[in-house]
C-alpha cells in the first residue's frame, strides 16, 4: 500500500478500538453525511433524525472494544443505524 493511501475504514475502527481518537474523527468525517441522509430518508419524524444520528455514533463508541473487521465497516455502521431506527419505531 502506498504511504499516501488513506487508511481503510476497517483499519481506522481497529485503531479507534485501541484508543486512537483521531481514527474516530476520520471515520466520523467520512460517514456523518451518509448516516444523516439515511435517517432523513427513512425516518418520517424530522424531529427524531438528530437524536437517531447521535445514538448511532454513541452506539459505535460503546461497541469499539468488540468490533471485528469481519465485514465492511459501512455494513456494520449502517446495521447500527438500521437497528436504531427499528428500535425507534417499536417505541
Amino acid at each position: 500500500m502506498p504511504a499516501s493511501a488513506a487508511p481503510s475504514d476497517e483499519d481506522l475502527m481497529l485503531a479507534y478500538a485501541t484508543g486512537d481518537a483521531a481514527a474516530f474523527d476520520a471515520l466520523y468525517a467520512r460517514h456523518k453525511g451518509g448516516v444523516y441522509r439515511y435517517f432523513l430518508r427513512q425516518c418520517h419524524h424530522a424531529g427524531a433524525v438528530d437524536e437517531l444520528f447521535h445514538d448511532v455514533w454513541m452506539n459505535l463508541i460503546r461497541a469499539r472494544a468488540t468490533y471485528t473487521a469481519s465485514a465492511k465497516f459501512t455494513t456494520y455502521l449502517y446495521r447500527l443505524a438500521h437497528n436504531r431506527l427499528i428500535d425507534y419505531y417499536r417505541t
